[in-house]
């Protein structure tokens, strides 16, 4: 099978997984954004964040390291494995003993007893398997579809479940505590792999994760300054609020576009010996996913109260104009992790954790001194500084790897005139629309086909004989037709 082949294939499967996961978590959303109020989706929001900070302290990156390895053999997997409970398990208990103090400073009470509770599923996913690093590694992502369809499933009827007996924020974190504990369960019923406690190979890891671990640590500080900062400046409720909007902007990217990039890092890695199949494969997948990316961003800019009163309710109306700002982090948000993917696979890593400083300092400053004002300034000051920080981490790619800026962005010109061009059209038939879901379903429908109709005429007049419009034309083949692939003599 050739690298694009087993590209195709795996992201397949992991928007398959995505979409299954995200579609039960959309249905979630909509169903405890009737029955909770803004301040339990606050308080599961200061959870969360906690949470992922503890975790990036101890992060190992086993899967990146996993990844990149020429080969692999037992050591490093059990080593990755036994790394990964030993730290995990430390975070837990140091949650657990910081929780009170943590509730104080966030003048959160409740967040005494959640995050001691919250802090087991860390442990709990890390008894997962190593297995499912070499799965990512091969490509293969099979058996990780229907663990994650038995993840989601079950743990989706036990928050819904527990919500309509006892709505409060309780029933997203023992949820949670459920999907982590058949995730951990699960993944020894889909791999035959039995793990043992080894660190033989923990300077070899620690070796390459150093930096990632640091660069994790000030990616997490710059993708939730703004939650931090608004919990402090405007409490727990609007948090609440403010997240649960920021969160319902970027379901598009955590459900398909980011789960398309993950097979990349391999594929990129793999050609990174040869720099100009290195430079084409960064910039046909840039080009690809931000097609893909404009049309979804540009209607969520144009029509944010009517999607945030459709799928949310009336009750959060008040932050519905807030998605107009976080169209900007959405599409930002999935092109970020992609060029920062890319980054990495050049081998780059200290590199890029030194940008990542230096912008998060840059953000944190800006939002200081002019976004403390309202929640509209912070949003839209987030959002202007994702795109900023994402267009300079660009240039500094294609500096690197040499990927071709200008045509790139001739790339991306079909999909952005289309979106122009369904703009056009859903306003023109916003005068004649309804509201609620119907209005919704019809403006969406009109805006897609208008974009879709003009970037499919653009690149089949004036795109046809690219090289990148070729290769997409065969993936479309090979996906949808189950037409044999025949890779060319420059192989991508």
């Amino acid at each position: 099978m050739s690298v694009t082949q087993g590209v195709l294939k795996s992201s397949g499967f992991l928007v398959a997984i995505q979409f299954l996961q995200r579609t039960l978590g959309i249905i979630s959303t909509l169903i405890l954004a009737r029955l909770l109020a803004p301040e339990h989706f606050g308080i599961v929001a200061l959870v969360t964040i906690a949470l992922q900070f503890f975790e990036l302290l101890v992060e190992t990156g086993n899967q990146q390291y996993i990844v990149q390895k020429d080969s692999v053999v037992d050591d490093d997997l059990n080593t990755a494995w036994t790394l990964d409970i030993l730290m995990k398990s430390g975070i837990a208990v140091l949650i657990i003993i910081a929780s009170p103090a943590l509730a104080r400073y966030f003048e959160t009470p409740a967040l005494t007893s959640a995050l001691p509770i919250a802090s087991l599923a860390l442990p709990i996913r890390a008894l997962k398997t190593p297995e499912l690093m070499l799965l990512a590694r091969n490509l293969n992502y099979r058996p990780v579809f229907w663990l994650n369809l038995w993840q989601k499933g079950v743990a989706f009827v036990f928050v819904v479940g527990i919500a309509l007996v006892h709505a409060s924020h309780w029933a997203i974190i023992i949820g949670n505590l459920i999907s982590a504990a058949i995730l951990a369960l699960g993944s020894y019923r889909v791999c035959a792999y039995r793990p043992s406690m080894s660190l033989k190979r923990v300077w070899q890891q620690w070796h390459f994760s150093r930096w990632l671990l640091m660069r994790g640590l000030v990616g997490f500080t710059r993708s939730q300054i703004d939650n931090l900062m608004v919990s402090k400046l405007f409490g727990s409720s609007s948090l609440g609020g403010y997240n649960l909007v920021r969160e319902l902007s970027i379901l598009p990217a955590v459900s398909v576009i980011i789960p398309m990039s993950q097979p990349l890092l391999a594929a990129i890695a793999q050609g990174r010996d040869d720099p100009a199949i290195l430079a084409y494969r960064i910039r046909f997948s840039l080009a690809l996913a931000t097609s893909i990316l404009l049309p979804v961003s540009v209607f969520m800019l144009a029509y944010p109260e009517l999607i945030v009163t459709v799928l949310l309710g009336q009750d959060w109306q008040p932050y519905a104009h807030l998605m107009a700002a976080f169209a900007l982090f959405f599409i930002t948000f999935c092109l970020f992790a992609l060029i920062s993917d890319a980054v990495i696979a050049l081998g780059r890593v200290k590199s890029l954790f030194i940008f990542d400083l230096s912008s998060t300092i840059l953000i944190f400053t800006i939002l200081w001194l002019w976004g403390r004002d309202s929640l509209w300034n912070m949003a839209w000051l987030r959002g202007w500084l994702a795109m900023a920080t994402t267009l300079a981490l660009l240039v500094v790619l294609n500096r690197w790897s040499a990927l071709g800026l200008r045509r790139y962005l001739w790339l991306c010109l079909p999909s952005a005139l289309g979106c122009l061009s369904g703009l056009g059209l859903s306003e023109w038939t916003s005068n004649y629309a309804t509201g609620g879901l119907p209005g919704l379903m019809l403006l969406g429908a009109v805006f897609m086909a208008g974009w879709a109709g003009t970037t499919l005429t653009l690149l089949n007049v004036a795109y046809a004989r690219s090289e990148e419009f070729r290769h997409a034309r065969r993936l479309v083949e090979l996906a949808l037709l189950h037409r044999p692939f025949r890779q060319r003599t420059t192989s991508h």
